[in-house]
């Protein structure tokens, strides 16, 4: 057997969660792993029982699509497929580097492409690019109006230019965090930032109670951040001016506490940036 995808589900609809459940059980790259009610639901059944991919409704009451992006622990993020029945979100969507978009109602060849697609990211994730991996799925009907959303939306990314999540705008020159959102440029100022954690291909920069969402690699936007940044895990940089206490753990680890009452992990390959504070 090739390569699984470990899959889990959010939708606050049952019709559709059953439908979208007995369409992915008869993929057979597919495994199972979770069918989730809610945003709230997901977060915590995710953070103990992480998947590969997940297929995420975006109108939910109490916690939407895009805060559950938001609030999923950076270790355990999957790839995303965002799925709805509403197109108007879809470039909001790409811009968080969603995997795929598909509009309710389902059809089984339009999720199963993008489980196909998943696997390609996936395997373009762990290793060089090669050729693209050959899907047996066929591609939405082009006389579709979904078909033409899709193909509008795909055009867009891939004309994208990489650099837009800075705003054309240095970091450097300026001594704020510029942030894209939309047409517009959030200038965030460092003092304002609690805390960043890396979420697949982006960043999730929490500040003031908020959470902004950038384009960007760890190691561009340790580069570009003041010294009083810390790195303390492969995934996740604070503001030290922000951390209120640290715990020492087992196995060489240790516990931060921010000022805003978060806690981050501190991993032992990066325990030496937060040494002084536990001496």
């Amino acid at each position: 057997m090739g390569e699984m995808l470990r899959v889990a589900l959010v939708d606050d609809e049952p019709l559709s969660l059953n439908y979208l459940s007995e369409i992915l059980k008869n993929c057979p790259v597919v495994e199972l792993c979770g069918c989730y009610r809610n945003g709230r639901e997901a977060v915590a059944g995710l953070a103990t029982a992480p998947v590969d991919l997940l297929f995420l409704d975006i109108q939910m009451p109490g916690m939407d699509g895009f805060e559950v992006v938001k609030r999923i622990q950076s270790d355990t993020m999957p790839l995303v497929v965002f799925a709805t029945a509403y197109d108007k979100y879809a470039v909001q969507a790409f811009e968080l580097y969603a995997v795929d978009y598909v509009l309710k109602p389902f059809e089984p060849s339009r999720i199963e492409l993008a489980v196909s697609r998943a696997l390609q990211r996936r395997q373009s994730g762990s290793q060089q690019l090669g050729g693209e991996v050959e899907s047996s799925f066929p591609e939405p009907d082009d006389s579709s109006s979904k078909g033409a959303a899709l193909r509008a939306i795909d055009s867009s990314r891939e004309n994208a230019n990489p650099g837009s999540a800075w705003g054309g705008l240095s970091a450097d020159d300026i001594g704020r965090l510029p942030i894209k959102d939309g047409g517009q440029t959030l200038l965030l100022e460092y003092s304002s930032i609690d805390w960043v954690d890396a979420a697949g291909d982006y960043m999730c920069v929490h500040a003031g109670g908020e959470t902004h969402i950038l384009r960007s690699t760890m190691k561009e936007l340790i580069g570009r951040l003041p010294p009083n940044f810390l790195r303390i895990h492969r995934s996740t940089i604070i503001n030290a001016d922000r951390i209120a206490r640290v715990e020492g753990l087992p196995k060489g680890e240790a516990m931060l506490f921010t000022t805003s009452g978060s806690a981050l992990k501190v991993s032992r390959k990066f325990k030496q940036a937060v040494r002084h504070l536990l001496s």
